[in-house]
């Protein structure tokens, strides 16, 4: 099987930046593009109108940070990979699904945050959702790697 396409979810933390340089890595390995998809949950983004700030400004800001984000992870890790950044609002797992068959990737990378107990119960996971739900290969990278 050809490895043409990585697809690496990603978030700002930790372990998830840890799984970009993982993937970024792999990519040159095999000489494979990225998909660097970091997804904007709007469930994080309600805002406070009490504090004069709306869901939509909220909203924008998030899709901003992110953006930077994935932009400075493509310019710290990504120098000779062919990179396309995406920065959709929406459920995490659909939009992984979704980006995974219509862009073609081959496989997913993602970090995990290693949850146990009530974090994992009310978190719940990611990288175990995409998992099961993946019809392609998937490589999880832990967060002590």
């Amino acid at each position: 099987m050809k490895i043409g396409k990585i697809l690496i979810v990603a978030d700002d933390s930790a372990p998830s930046v840890k799984a970009i340089q993982f993937g970024f890595n792999l990519a040159r390995d095999l000489s494979a593009n990225i998909i660097l998809l970091s997804v904007i949950d709007p469930i994080d983004s309600l805002g406070n109108p009490d504090a004069g700030i709306f869901p939509d400004d909220a909203l924008m800001a998030a899709k901003a940070n992110v953006e930077t984000f994935v932009v400075e992870m493509k310019e710290k890790y990504g120098a000779g990979v062919d990179t396309e950044l995406l920065t959709p609002v929406g459920d995490i797992l659909s939009s992984v699904t979704k980006i995974t068959v219509q862009q073609g990737a081959d496989l997913i990378v993602a970090g995990t945050h290693g949850r146990t107990g009530l974090s994992l119960l009310f978190k719940g996971s990611i990288s175990e959702s995409i998992i099961h739900h993946s019809k392609i290969p998937v490589i999880i990278v832990p967060a002590t790697y």
